[in-house]
Parts: structure tokens; C-alpha cells; sequence
């Protein structure tokens, strides 16, 4: 892939359409990272997918995808649903979901 523009840092890599959905992917040292909007309950939301390929991502390095690469004015948040209904392909990957103001 190759790189595009850089945000805060992040460079830009090809973008991926996974289910109809246009997600853009970014890489920062470590970490990789998809962002895009994703139906959810009928209500289309943004999520952000961030992951190292040895370790869990940082604090820090959430925080900067989160502020660099989503909407200001926002709420997210990271979700764990019942133990059912959780899936994660990656093992050091965590995830951002959008919230309503009214969520929070």
C-alpha cells in the first residue's frame, strides 16, 4: 500500500471497503488503525479499530488516533457487550464506537 497524506502524523494508506463501507486505514509507528462509519441498530456511527501486531496500543497512542482521526464534538466510547455477542479478529486490537450525547 501506499502512503497518501498524513494527519497528525498518521499516514493514509489505500482504503478498504468491507461491507459496503468505506473504512480508511492509517498506520503511526505501531500502530494500525481503520476508521469509518458502520450501521449499527439502523443508525450509521463512526468506529475506529486500532492495533500493534506484538502488544496491546497504549493509552496514548488510543487517544492520539481518537482526537487526530474522528470527529471533535463527539462522544466514544469502547464497548465490551456480553460475552456472546463479543467478537475481535485481531488479538491486540481495541475499538472506539461512537456514542449519542444522551448515551453518555
Amino acid at each position: 500500500m501506499s502512503e497518501r497524506v498524513k494527519t497528525h502524523g498518521w499516514a493514509e494508506m489505500q482504503p478498504l471497503t468491507i461491507m459496503g463501507f468505506t473504512m480508511r486505514a492509517f498506520v503511526k509507528g505501531p500502530c494500525r488503525v481503520l476508521v469509518g462509519q458502520e450501521d449499527h441498530c439502523g443508525k450509521v456511527r463512526w468506529h475506529l479499530s486500532i492495533s500493534c501486531a506484538n502488544r496491546y496500543p497504549g493509552w496514548e497512542e488510543i487517544k492520539d488516533a481518537r482526537y487526530s482521526l474522528l470527529p471533535m464534538g463527539l462522544y466514544f466510547a469502547q464497548i465490551l457487550p456480553p460475552l456472546d455477542r463479543y467478537t475481535n479478529i485481531h488479538p491486540n486490537c481495541f475499538h472506539l464506537w461512537e456514542l449519542d450525547e444522551h448515551e453518555w
